[in-house]
């Protein structure tokens, strides 16, 4: 991903072309405003959402308020899954890093699936990928520091987003990671003494991804290699067309973008 290019989902990139082009007529470019929740554990979904430039934190919410970071959802791949299967949304969404969005209803989405083999390969390899994330997530809030915990979310993060500078509050990331705020002051002022990154007026400098990624764990590696599969290009009948041209074309499906209702 190059750095500051605008970025199309590249879930929705991996479909052959005939079937991006047939989705593609139902998707609206919607912008996603920060903190904006998108579904609710035990809410209807209301729209599925492929991100583009927006970054997604999905959290469960504990019967005293407390919240906890269970994954992010970026260009690589959608929230909403639970619409595959049902009507409820399964963990709480809320938009972590601003920015733009593909959005269209769960009944044109299951609609799409059952015309749409591609999408539906597509879909199983993401699913796949979730769970093994899932499962690496786990063993990592057990077993590893709060310094390596931050610095994987925050690769993933920039990984996804493909900018050295995005928005994100230090509330926000707190929330991700299930401490308190003075704990992410604490450990954001050890990454930024050392060059890695820091925290300035709301947003995320990273300064040295080396040296970000040397904080991180083996975690980091697991998850980019689980959702690098999951991204691979289901076969096209249109063969010679790139990926990175599939990923322009439904760039300008929708060139308007609205406010995510």
């Amino acid at each position: 991903m190059g750095t500051g290019a605008p970025h199309a989902s590249r879930l929705l990139a991996a479909l052959p072309q005939r079937e991006l082009d047939e989705i593609s007529r139902h998707l609206e470019r919607v912008r996603l405003d920060a903190e904006r929740p998108l579904t609710h554990a035990h809410g209807p979904i209301r729209r599925v959402y492929f991100p583009e430039s927006a970054i997604v934190a999905l959290s469960v919410t504990m019967a005293d308020g407390r919240t906890a970071g269970v994954s992010i959802v970026g260009p690589e791949g959608m929230v909403g899954l639970g619409a595959m299967i049902g009507e409820l949304g399964g963990m709480d969404a809320a938009v972590l890093v601003p920015g733009v969005a593909y959005a269209m209803s769960p009944e044109r989405f299951r609609s799409a699936m059952r015309r749409s083999e591609g999408l539906r390969t597509v879909l199983r390899q993401y699913g796949m990928a979730m769970l093994v994330h899932l499962a690496q997530t786990v063993a990592c809030n057990r077993l590893h520091s709060l310094d390596q915990r931050a610095a994987r979310w925050l690769t993933l993060a920039h990984d996804r987003i493909g900018n050295s500078a995005f928005p994100l509050t230090q509330e926000a990331f707190a929330d991700l990671l299930g401490v308190s705020r003075p704990a992410v002051s604490t450990v954001g002022a050890r990454f930024a003494r050392a060059g890695a990154a820091e925290f300035r007026r709301g947003t995320v400098h990273v300064l040295d991804t080396d040296r970000l990624e040397a904080a991180s764990c083996e975690c980091l590696e697991a998850d980019r290699e689980a959702f690098a599969a999951s991204l691979a290009p289901v076969a096209d009948p249109e063969r010679g067309l790139h990926l990175v041209d599939r990923q322009r074309r439904l760039g300008v499906i929708r060139p308007e973008i609205r406010r995510a209702r």
